[in-house]
């Protein structure tokens, strides 16, 4: 390494997707690491926040990069939406179970025999949707 000069690592998930980045000036433990450049300055010294022109994560916390033969190279909308549904599926999980949180007293009302089926039956049909749209958002892909 070249007076003040530090190496560049990029740390990447299973996927090839780039979820840290650092300098030689702050980490010695490289194992996990990829080197992915050299130099001086700040870019390189500090790696963790200016190595990468977009940064490392987008404005939903989505990591903006993939390292493909050594070198970072910017996700694709498409590279990302994977991510995006999961994101959504989880928002649309707690929209559901806040919905069928607040209907739980029907529930607890038929019961005690204080309400018919028949009383409720829209509002049992929508927790019947609900809970099968969570259990939809909730399987594997």
């Amino acid at each position: 390494m070249k007076n003040n000069s530090y190496k560049v690592y990029a740390k990447t998930d299973e996927n090839g997707v780039i979820i840290a980045v650092n300098s030689s000036a702050f980490i010695t433990d490289t194992t996990g690491w990829t080197e992915i450049d050299e130099g001086g300055g700040d870019r390189f010294h500090h790696a963790q926040g200016n190595y990468l022109a977009d940064g490392l994560l987008d404005e939903r916390g989505l990591y903006n990069y993939k390292l493909i033969k050594g070198a970072p190279v910017p996700r694709t909308d498409a590279d990302k939406q994977p991510e995006v549904d999961k994101l959504n599926a989880a928002a649309e999980i707690v929209k559901l179970k806040a919905q069928l949180a607040a209907t739980d007293y029907i529930a607890a009302k038929l019961a005690e025999g204080a309400a018919t089926k028949e009383e409720y039956a829209e509002e049992l049909a929508h927790r019947a949707y609900w809970r099968s749209r969570i259990n939809e958002l909730e399987m594997p892909t």
